[in-house]
């Protein structure tokens, strides 16, 4: 084991900021969205108005990313070659074109990126990237980090839960220490909400549901109708009068039988799950809820917008999606009652869209990939990290009221080989896309750009 950048000498990140690594600061007040409000009181404006919001929360993203990028420059052995030379004040959240990017493939050497001890590392995840014979990638946090994420889950999750009531975690591998399910319980047990799981080994892992492995129900299981199978009325669907979805195999078998017992005997008020898992769920439910169930947050994948609308009607309860990978501490974006987009970490991440095949950042609007920052990260900050993802910013307030950025829905992934990149659409409604020559909205077009269906993706 080489020794990496645990050995690079350099100061810590707590010395670079002002308020520290974790961030439990009083929520603001005035602010419709919970997410508005907790980062004015980051921020320290709480019960300002949204122009002193907007200014105050650009002003503190400015300096947490300039101590981001001295901290890992003197931190981390892979960004102090990469930034050598910069001068690293004269970037900005707007404006960060000219940095070098980092890719899933550099995280194979995780140890070049560590600024941290070993033994300050609380939690190690080791994700496969893209393709089979891709490298692992790992990625490190340490306490502080997350700590931060307990905070936003704490936050985005009063949407949904309340003290006295139950949430129950249904992804797979949730249970582990340190894992979704426990940070989940770190962060909303001293609120009262109790957080419970199901055995894991009744939770099909999340591979069986994307990929389809299984491809038969649990035995014993009554097959009732699914109502994504049905015939769908105008009333139901607004502007989508004809819409219809073909359930996924691995959706059908995708629950265990005795979870939907665990389910009745739990009676949780929200649920933590996976589009796929909630899918298997409503075909077990196809009339109304589990008992006592009154919101959902949908995680782990994209949750498409007909089988969201069909959960929210058919079960009558709050439906909200999060956007996060391991690599932002999980958390990353969530949305709101209003359904106009992921509010985002602003004080922890920065989200850029970037040209398909250039390294062009876009507009507003501009669909591109999703590039990342994350800020206050100790044990592994990354540094404009391409994560594949195809989405937009979204211009304009949100219809809640929020006058701050947020992400719009994940539309695909970019599927790269040499210099040639495909954007791999995500079905809508559950039906492929099928190949297409289109241009895409950076400009380019074929043979270096094509879109592409999303089977075969997952």
């Amino acid at each position: 084991m080489n020794s990496g950048s645990s050995s690079v000498a350099g100061p810590s990140l707590r010395s670079f900021s002002a308020r520290g690594s974790s961030a439990a600061a009083a929520p603001g007040r005035g602010f419709r969205n919970p997410l508005d409000a907790w980062l004015a009181g980051q921020c320290g404006v709480q019960g300002a108005d949204a122009k002193t919001l907007v200014c105050t929360l650009r002003e503190s993203r400015a300096r947490a990313l300039t101590r981001c990028l001295s901290y890992a420059a003197a931190r981390s052995a892979f960004y102090a070659r990469k930034l050598a030379g910069y001068d690293l004040e004269r970037f900005t959240p707007e404006d960060m074109r000219g940095l070098p990017f980092t890719t899933a493939e550099d995280l194979a050497r995780w140890e070049d990126f560590l600024c941290v001890s070993h033994g300050d590392v609380q939690r190690m995840v080791t994700l496969r990237t893209s393709g089979t014979t891709g490298s692992p990638k790992r990625l490190a946090f340490t306490q502080a980090d997350l700590a931060r994420t307990i905070d936003f889950f704490r936050v985005g999750m009063s949407q949904l839960v309340r003290g006295g009531q139950k949430l129950a975690v249904l992804l797979p591998g949730a249970a582990r220490p340190d894992g979704v399910a426990d940070l989940l319980r770190q962060s909303l047990s001293p609120c009262g909400v109790e957080v419970c799981t199901p055995p894991q080994d009744l939770l099909v892992p999340a591979k069986s549901l994307q990929q389809g492995f299984v491809r038969r129900p649990a035995q014993g299981l009554p097959m009732r109708e699914n109502p994504l199978q049905r015939g769908v009325t105008p009333r139901a669907f607004g502007a989508c009068p004809s819409a219809r979805v073909a359930t996924p195999q691995a959706a059908l078998a995708g629950i265990h039988q005795d979870i939907v017992q665990w389910l009745d005997e739990v009676r949780p008020h929200c649920l933590v799950a996976a589009p796929g898992q909630l899918e298997g769920l409503l075909r077990h439910f196809p009339k109304s809820s589990p008992p006592g169930l009154c919101g959902l947050l949908s995680s782990a994948d994209r949750l498409d917008p007909v089988l969201g609308h069909v959960l929210s009607t058919v079960w009558n309860c709050t439906v909200l999606d999060h956007y996060g990978l391991t690599e932002t501490g999980y958390g990353g974006a969530v949305e709101c009652p209003a359904h106009d987009g992921y509010h985002l970490r602003l004080l922890d991440i920065i989200v850029e869209i970037v040209d398909f095949c250039g390294d062009e950042p876009l507009q507003p609007g501009e669909t591109g990939e999703v590039v990342i920052t994350t800020l206050e990260r100790e044990a592994m900050p990354l540094i404009r990290y391409r994560t594949g993802d195809v989405a937009c910013l979204l211009p304009g307030p949100c219809a809640c009221g929020s006058p701050l950025p947020r992400l719009g829905p994940v539309q695909g992934r970019l599927e790269r080989c040499g210099n040639r990149v495909r954007v791999v659409q995500m079905p809508k409604g559950g039906n492929p896309t099928g190949a297409s020559g289109q241009r895409d909205r950076s400009g380019h077009d074929g043979p270096y750009c094509t879109v592409g269906d999303w089977e075969g993706w997952m």
